[in-house]
This record gives structure tokens, sequence and C-alpha cells, in this order.
């Protein structure tokens, strides 16, 4: 594409995090929100007048209109395959949020059609485009904490039966895929290779989703101890302990701040990004600008990046005994 244009853009699904999306839309530079797409007429033209958008369409009419340069999907994930591969075959970018896919399957399939078509697609892992992390991960390497020997990550919240996307198992409900995915992409972010070694427990529902699962991955010198509930608070905070300190992030998923600590518990140095955003405008812009230079990967949250969580995150299920019943 050329790089003196604007990348025109579409959200597919209307929810929470698709009103992230629109909130810090204002931030870009280069795009333009074109267009929303929902299900349902109403709800769409709903969230077209709040936030100024021009149309307000069907999913269909979205994914097929000639305007539009890129689809950002923001659906659950069962519907994430098959949106995400009309929406290439389409001719359209995709930037779909995470996880892409159910399991790894999809995803190979899926990155498949986006180079058959050459076209771009990048999974929605915002965390990855944080300032607070690539700050983190300097620290890291200037050696401030020494050698990385624990990584540790939580995240936790409480939510009601009533909440079927959590809950249903139709619809792959359960911790792992809708949250846990964070703390296992946290690891990923710092290590950027495969665990030798994955251990997994979890207590499921009644419906069969996991409530709560507990994850152990092993890389030799550096272990990962990773946790995360649909059913109680946790302390949703990113650790990085090494051999001579430890650096806190916390919410470290959306972390503005990082604070660097002795082994004796001695807060050494702080750093803030200062931004009073949601966060969701660093990746945002990343893609844009991917866009605006022809790009078809992305060099920061690369095809191997997404595969390798999803490997992960395979492995915790087939030993959790986590399988949903259209796999």
């Amino acid at each position: 594409m050329n790089e003196a244009k604007n990348i025109r853009w579409g959200i597919l699904g209307a929810g929470k995090i698709a009103r992230a999306f629109a909130t810090d839309f204002q931030y870009l530079k280069g795009a333009e929100l074109l267009a929303i797409g929902s299900r349902e007429a109403e709800k769409a033209q709903g969230f077209a007048n709040e936030f100024a958008i021009p149309q307000a369409l069907n999913y269909e009419d979205l994914i097929h209109h000639p305007d539009i340069d890129a689809v950002y999907i923001a659906t659950p994930h069962p519907f994430h395959f098959s949106q995400a591969s009309a929406a290439l075959q389409a001719g359209k970018a995709v930037l779909c949020e995470k996880p892409i896919c159910v399991n790894q399957g999809q995803l190979k399939d899926l990155i498949s059609i986006a180079k058959t078509t050459n076209q771009f697609l990048m999974e929605a892992m915002w965390t990855y485009f944080i300032p607070a992390l690539e700050e983190a991960r300097n620290w890291v390497r200037e050696g401030r904490i020494g050698d990385l020997k624990l990584i540790q990550a939580d995240f936790c919240f409480p939510s009601e039966p009533t909440v079927e996307r959590l809950w249903n198992p139709a619809l792959a409900g359960g911790a792992l895929l809708d949250i846990g995915i964070y703390p296992i992409a946290f690891a990923n972010y710092f290590m950027d290779r495969l665990p030798y070694k994955i251990t997994a427990s979890a207590h499921l529902a009644a419906s069969g989703v996991d409530e709560r699962t507990g994850v152990l991955l092993e890389f030799g010198s550096t272990s990962a101890n990773l946790y995360t509930s649909i059913v109680s608070k946790g302390t949703n905070t990113g650790y990085l302990f090494g051999s001579t300190g430890y650096i806190k992030l916390p919410s470290f998923w959306r972390s503005t701040t990082i604070e660097r600590y002795s082994n004796e518990d001695e807060l050494l140095e702080t750093w803030s990004d200062g931004r009073s955003t949601r966060g969701f405008h660093f990746e945002m812009q990343h893609v844009t600008d991917c866009l605006r230079k022809g790009l078809t990967e992305s060099p920061v949250m690369r095809f191997d990046q997404s595969l390798r969580i999803q490997e992960i995150m395979d492995t915790v299920r087939r030993q959790i005994g986590l399988k949903f019943p259209f796999e």
C-alpha cells in the first residue's frame, strides 16, 4: 500500500473489546474508522452514533465493503477462524483478537490463507506493544536484575456463570483461552522460545470449561509460574525475578509502570509511560504502519509467536482434559 494513503478500518463486532478499540482510535495517525459491523442492526447503529463512525453494517457487508482496507475482528474466539478467513479472502488485512484461533490446527490453516491471499494477518496481542513491557525487557537484557530465573504472572477475576462466553464450552469458554493466554504470552515475550517442559493442572466446572488453571513452563535456567481463574480475584501482577533483584509490573497486560527491587525488597527505580489512554492504540498504530509499508506480517507479533502460544495452550488443554464440543 501507499505510505501516504490512510488505512480505512472496519470493526467486526460491537462488544466491550470493540469499544476499547474505537475509544483509542482517535490517537492513530494515517487511519480512518469507516464502519462498524454487528449481527444486530440497532446495536451497530448505536455504536456508530456513539463513536461517529460513518457506516453501520452487518458482518457480511463489512467484510466485502470495497472501501475497507483492514478489519479488526472483535467477536468471541470460536468465530475468529471463519471470519478472519472470509476477510482475508475478500482482500482485507486482518487484526484478530486473541486467541486468534481455538487451536493450532486452525491457526496453521489461517496463516496459509493469509500467505495464499498475500494479505496481512496479526493476532491482537496488544500487550506486546505496551511500552512498559519493552522497557522491562530492556532492563532484563541490560542485566539490571542479574540472570532471569523466574517469570511469574496471574490474571484472575470472579465472574458469574451467566456470562455465557466464559462458561459455555460451545463458545470455547473457560479461563485459559479468555485470560490465561495473557500470562502465557507474558512468559513468551521474555523467553521467545518454546519451553522444554509444560506442566498444567486445573479444576473444571460442571459445564466442562476450566474455571482455574495453573501452568508451569520450564526453559532450562528460567521457569515460568502462571495462573488464571474466572472464580476469584488474583494479584493480576507480572514479576521477573533475577539473581540480583526483580521487576514488578502491576496489571502486566496493560501496565503503565514498572518497578525494580533488590532481593531485599528495596525499591531501586521506577518507570512510567505517563499515558492516559487504554493502550490499544500502540498495537493499532503498529498495524496501520505495517499496512502503509506493504507488510503482510508483523515483525513484532509474528506468526511464530502466535503458533508458539497456541501450542502451549493446546498442550495445557490436553493435560487438563479440556476439549470443546466442536473440535
